[in-house]
């Protein structure tokens, strides 16, 4: 009996409002067992689950009980199926499955281990490299998001999973497609994250993200200042961050200019490989 079909599985949570109530090892959506609850927002839960059909881990998102019904909650969910399904990207995680017309909907996403930004950040610094090497990752994350026509649009150091090195961009409900408009005086975003455009709720641009990534880069920086390459990477987060859009990098003008601040002893690249462009143009290129 997954939590669709029970009837009283909730208790109340800190900010006075219910949230689900699973044992450990008792189903939560249809072949997916409930291991223990990851968080909570305002509409929706996110609990840490294990797929027996895939063998692994897996992250279920879902609507807090007084939410199910409510369409904003739905909303979110589809936000994360629109921005995600079909992506293979080794810096986004991966969708398995969805069912947002179910009585109660549900998402089934990849569990991505590791530890979020914001805790690495709080217990030691991060070189200028690993800070650079990160920037690239979130922004080649952004590269397909915004080839469908969507921007993530809540960049923060609690969104970026480091997992064995490699930054993965996380929680797509705030996406929103690009050219929409912002609810009247209801910026989307995170405080400190969000551009002046995206606070003053003008339409959604691929810019917003670029700040975004630069204000996380910003943070980074100020845990690690001075430091070898600092400066560096320091001059291309003052590009990143510029407060008119329309004076930022593209996403790909980004990613090149943060690339050049990694140190130069990179990872074993071919010597024809580059940020932006495919490795392999033509057979001849072998």
């Amino acid at each position: 009996m997954t939590v669709e079909q029970r009837t009283s599985t909730t208790e109340v949570d800190d900010d006075g409002d219910p949230v689900w109530v699973v044992a450990e090892g008792a189903p939560l959506v249809p072949d997916v067992q409930a291991w223990r609850r990851l968080g909570v927002g305002g509409r929706c839960e996110a609990w840490l689950g294990w797929c027996g059909l895939l063998w692994a881990p897996v992250v279920v998102k879902l609507p807090r009980p007084h939410q199910v019904d409510h369409p904003r909650a739905r909303a979110s969910l589809g936000r994360e199926v629109r921005a995600l399904e079909g992506i293979l990207h080794p810096h986004l995680p991966h969708l398995y499955r969805h069912d947002l017309g179910a009585g109660l909907p549900y998402v089934v996403q990849e569990h991505v281990g590791g530890s979020d930004l914001d805790d690495l950040l709080a217990r030691r610094r991060i070189p200028a490299g690993a800070a650079a090497l990160l920037g690239s990752q979130l922004l080649s994350a952004l590269l397909p998001l915004h080839a469908r026509g969507v921007a993530h649009l809540d960049v923060t150091p609690a969104n970026v999973v480091v997992r064995d090195g490699h930054a993965v961009l996380i929680d797509l409900g705030s996406s929103r497609r690009l050219g929409s408009r912002q609810p009247a005086g209801r910026p989307v975003g995170t405080l400190g994250y969000a551009s002046p455009e995206m606070e003053a709720c003008e339409p959604v641009s691929a810019a917003m993200d670029v700040y975004g990534v630069g204000a996380v880069l910003r943070e980074t920086l100020a845990r690690r200042w001075p430091g070898p390459g600092s400066a560096a990477l320091a001059d291309a987060v003052e590009r990143l961050t510029a407060p008119d859009p329309s004076t930022r990098p593209s996403v790909r003008a980004a990613l090149d200019l943060v690339a050049r601040c990694l140190p130069r002893q990179r990872p074993a690249w071919p010597g024809w490989a580059r940020p932006t462009d495919p490795p392999i143009r033509s057979a001849e290129a072998l």
